[in-house]
């Protein structure tokens, strides 16, 4: 998701997630390096990916609010982690950081940040969705305090689903195959896809999965059940509506997010799955030409699920080591505030984590669609909160992959990728 927001350069607007093109190397801003703290000056040293700043009139109500200075590290989302590992294992002087979802089981198992878990008020708990505190839990434990919301979504354009018959999006992943085929033909395609071998696949694999009522990807005791458990299936229906139906484009096969926004807005794709910051660009005359018709929808689900999506938000977590773990907390806590995540989501575009702001006035009249946006958020799957999940998933990537080329069948590939998971969760 990050490196899709990075590729297309949002950085501000409304109704947007802020983004930071990467910079060539790690850097820090002026005044990023921690400051002495003299004359006991209250500071906090915070390690993320603001690289571009647009979060720092936030930080800087949070410093007039509460007198703390925030010394920032900043570096690009591809070098967080390494640098957080780094910063840990080399004792470096930092008291928060970023911490993607993916990488909450990791930062808890190695007892790298705080459990908070007793900390966070029954109010601010009660007003988050548990699919945003999921991107911080591990084993029924908080790690961290959700930044913001964030989930793919289904992007259509209205004009081509009304041409070929269809009043409403698909609802049902049996609807959006009946929508892509009839709107596939000569120099235009149905849906298209962000299927090419990385972890933008493992996401769309993950949504259509849990369509699925009872699907699971791992089970209590860590072993891998995706194959019997809803994987297959999805995996299956992946396959047919590229060959069977053949109403998704082939490009899909090596395309991440960032191709699918420019399919999209040549204005020949109906139908696909994309995160939040694929509006407005897609419906700005000057960079699309399918403006102005693309619209968003709840990403379909089943008969037995209103809909199902993947969730992509991030935290902020305290590390064990810490030198000024009250000032940490001060931070965490003012930046799940409805202060903070309303300036975020008016001038950045960040999706409020708290469930009270989706209905705010404001907010619905500045961002379009924004209550669905805030509908989606409560149907997201998570994809494993496991120590080594990277290694996981770019096996599970590695077999997908394989059956989308019809290497191999989806059934056979889903038994080898939890056979290979499950020898890889085994080793010493």
């Amino acid at each position: 998701r990050r490196a899709f927001l990075q590729a297309i350069g949002l950085v501000s607007g409304v109704s947007i997630l802020a983004a930071c093109a990467p910079p060539a190397a790690p850097t820090s801003t002026a005044g990023n390096a921690p400051a002495a703290e003299a004359g006991g000056e209250q500071v906090v040293n915070f390690l993320w990916t603001d690289s571009q700043n647009t979060h720092q009139p936030l930080i800087k109500d949070f410093e007039d609010a509460t007198g703390i200075k925030v010394n920032q590290t900043q570096v690009s989302y591809n070098d967080l982690l390494n640098k957080i590992t780094t910063s840990v294992q080399g004792g470096a002087d930092v008291d928060v950081v970023e911490m993607d979802t993916i990488w909450t089981a990791q930062f808890a198992t190695a007892q790298w940040v705080e459990d908070i878990s007793d900390q966070i008020s029954d109010a601010v708990k009660n007003d988050i969705p548990e699919s945003a505190l999921s991107a911080v839990m591990y084993n029924g434990k908080l790690y961290g305090m959700p930044w913001y919301n964030s989930a793919k979504h289904l992007f259509y354009n209205d004009q081509l689903l009304k041409a070929g018959g269809f009043d409403q999006p698909p609802a049902t992943l049996d609807d959006f195959v009946e929508q892509a085929k009839a709107t596939t033909k000569e120099g235009q395609w149905g849906s298209t896809w962000c299927w090419k071998q990385a972890e933008s696949l493992i996401c769309d694999w993950v949504a259509i999965m849990y369509t699925n009522k009872g699907a699971q990807i791992l089970d209590a005791d860590g072993k891998a059940v995706f194959n019997k458990m809803g994987g297959a299936d999805a995996l299956q229906w992946m396959v047919d509506i590229l060959y069977t139906h053949k109403a998704a484009a082939p490009a899909s096969l090596e395309s991440d997010e960032n191709a699918v926004l420019r399919a999209l807005e040549t204005g020949t794709y109906a139908l696909t799955y994309n995160w939040e910051g694929t509006l407005p660009e897609a419906n700005d005359p000057a960079k699309s030409k399918a403006a102005p018709n693309v619209r968003i929808g709840l990403l379909p689900g089943s008969k037995d699920v209103k809909s199902s999506s993947v969730n992509g938000s991030e935290g902020w977590a305290i590390l064990a080591n810490a030198k000024r773990k009250d000032n940490a907390w001060k931070l965490l806590e003012y930046m799940v505030s409805p202060a903070w995540q309303k300036k975020a989501a008016l001038t950045i575009g960040d999706y409020p984590v708290l469930s009270s702001l989706y209905s705010d006035p404001e907010l619905e009249k500045s961002i379009p669609d924004f209550a669905l946006y805030g509908e989606q958020f409560k149907y997201l799957a998570l994809r494993p909160q496991v120590p080594g999940y990277a290694q996981k998933s770019d096996i599970i990537q590695r077999y997908l992959h394989e059956a989308l080329l019809q290497k191999t069948t989806p059934q056979q590939a889903m038994d080898a990728a939890a056979d290979e998971v499950n020898k890889a969760s085994n080793a010493p």
